[in-house]
């Protein structure tokens, strides 16, 4: 086994509410933006740039973090499809 089940489920849990925390934080960004912007201009437009490359650079990790919990999943499934494998052949030589 490469990754136990209650690991997986932690780990994908908790990557979910990243992302999900990362949305609603761009939602917000985005009320900010549309607010100010019939207020009037008040931010730097540099500030605002950087916090939307900070939310790019962040939805990336978890971008990396979501295809490597993929490949812990078919990494089990094959490790698992193997062991199933050699037991089948295992049973099939003893008889």
């Amino acid at each position: 086994m490469i990754i136990d089940r209650q690991t997986f489920i932690d780990l994908a849990s908790h990557l979910e509410g990243a992302s999900e925390a990362v949305l609603d934080v761009t939602r917000r960004c985005v009320s900010l933006c549309e607010d100010e912007a019939e207020v009037t201009e008040t931010r730097e437009p540099k500030t605002w740039v950087g916090l939307v490359e900070s939310l790019v650079s962040v939805n990336m990790e978890l971008t990396g973090l979501e295809q490597t919990l993929r490949a812990l999943l078919e990494a089990n499934r094959e490790e698992h499809d193997f062991a199933r494998t050699a037991l089948r052949r295992e049973g099939s030589l003893d008889a």
